[in-house]
């Protein structure tokens, strides 16, 4: 049995808090629990730190995939075993939808991140299991697909992304101590059985080639582990370029004071290597997939360098990237939206506008009356005029195209942008911080 003193090991209830609080201010934790060994653990050795501190809040998650017979099993064990040791239980179920061409692995992953993200409370951090093993596999991965240094950074140990914090607590602990601490708690774990399956890549790699390594350089997970760290700190220095980068070429709407796009003639006067660097940086921060290679040149070549009239699109799994008005935009896909609907309102209760995710109060009719005529809800056709409230003096309207243009709306965001009408005229247009908000956003309050 492996020694789990030999070390400071994470796998003592004392020293995990030490790590969980230099790593966040935050004291509630959401656990990922698939039921296997190594998420057991730290649900385990979790429980005896709630024991030891009460103030800790502490409650676990698991994740029904859906992709295999066998694991319709296990919300009742991974229940049970929450039971066990009075950690409340969350169990979500996944409706994945895969297409033709889809990796199983990074649907399910991405599932599962999305799936974390909405249960995830304020104030409370997530926890994964990932250890070292985990993270040379990882890294490997991420070298055979050609990645750069955002890539064979692998996975960090804490990571902000959409307003959570995500923290792997036990990535710099060996698989071997985490068996042999599963060992000594007789811990009763799932074996997924899909984890012999080496038609996936990272099993092929687990199962054929990091034992056949392994056998030929000792500590080997150790090894690709502290790599991935050095490739870690640089990814934080070109970070720092990056989003210094980021700073100087930022566009600011006219809609509203936040920065949401990069000046294209700025991005022009960078040296290619700076551009790609920028993009790239500008894309994941903003909290999506990063492009390939090809998709990054494409950016480069096709919307960078397009005509001033022409509306360019680049598109991959969860982006789009466009041109407008000479800034670059990077948005999620737009949703089904139909322009020729009407609502009718009373003005007094908050309307839901399903089809954008959001909801629409009375707030906004503080700058604007309407007196003995119908309120309704409607969108963009063409042809419409606004009258706004500093020409009512002249009785002028200004076209809403041209308002619209004025205030630096893109042309594919103009007809989902809620238009207040009082009887037939039309006296408000609906601005949003952020316009972007219409197209991923759920139940967005305006």
């Amino acid at each position: 049995m492996v020694s789990l003193t030999h070390n400071r090991s994470s796998l003592n209830p004392a020293l995990l808090l030490e790590k969980l609080k230099s790593l966040s201010p935050f004291r509630k934790y959401l656990v990922a629990f698939s039921g296997g060994m190594d998420s057991h653990v730290l649900l385990h050795l979790l429980s005896k730190l709630k024991q030891q501190n009460s103030y800790l809040s502490l409650r676990a998650v698991h994740i029904h995939h859906g992709l295999q017979k066998v694991a319709d099993c296990w919300p009742e064990h991974c229940q049970s075993i929450c039971d066990d040791l009075g950690i409340p239980l969350e169990i979500h179920y996944l409706d994945l939808n895969l297409e033709s061409g889809d990796s199983i692995e990074a649907v399910a992953r991405q599932g599962r991140y999305q799936a974390f993200q909405s249960i995830i409370q304020k104030g409370e951090v997530l926890l994964t299991a990932h250890h070292q093993r985990d993270q040379a596999e990882t890294l490997l991965l991420q070298l055979f697909r050609g990645a750069g240094v955002q890539g064979l950074a692998a996975m960090p140990v804490i990571m902000d992304s959409n307003n959570s914090v995500h923290i792997r607590p036990l990535l710099d602990e060996s698989y071997q101590s985490l068996q042999a601490y599963a060992v000594e708690n007789k811990l009763n774990f799932i074996e997924d059985p899909s984890n012999q399956n080496n038609s996936f890549d990272r099993n092929f790699l687990r199962n054929q080639v990091l034992p056949k390594l392994r056998d030929h350089w000792q500590g080997l997970d150790k090894t690709l582990s502290r790599a991935a760290k050095i490739q870690s700190e640089t990814k934080t220095l070109l970070d720092q370029m990056a989003e210094a980068l980021r700073v100087n070429c930022a566009e600011y709407s006219n809609v509203n004071m936040v920065s949401n796009t990069l000046s294209v003639d700025c991005l022009l006067s960078l040296p290619r290597d700076k551009q790609k660097l920028l993009i790239r940086y500008w894309i994941t921060k903003k909290g999506f997939l990063a492009p390939s290679e090809k998709k990054l040149k494409t950016v480069l070549n096709d919307i960078l360098l397009a005509k001033e009239d022409a509306q360019p699109l680049v598109t991959w799994q969860g982006v789009e990237i466009r041109r407008f008005n000479y800034q670059l935009y990077c948005d999620a896909p737009l949703t089904e939206h139909d322009n020729t609907q009407r609502l009718s309102w009373d003005g007094l209760t908050p309307v839901v506008i399903d089809s954008l995710g959001i909801t629409i109060k009375p707030a906004v009719l503080a700058s604007v009356q309407c007196y003995n005529e119908p309120l309704s809800i409607r969108f963009r056709q063409g042809g419409e005029s606004l009258l706004l409230a500093k020409m009512a003096k002249n009785n002028k309207n200004k076209t809403l195209k041209k308002y619209l243009n004025e205030a630096g709306v893109p042309p594919w965001l103009r007809d989902r942008l809620p238009l207040i009408y009082c009887g037939e005229s039309l006296i408000k247009v609906v601005m949003l911080q952020d316009v972007s908000v219409l197209q991923h956003e759920k139940n967005k309050t305006i």
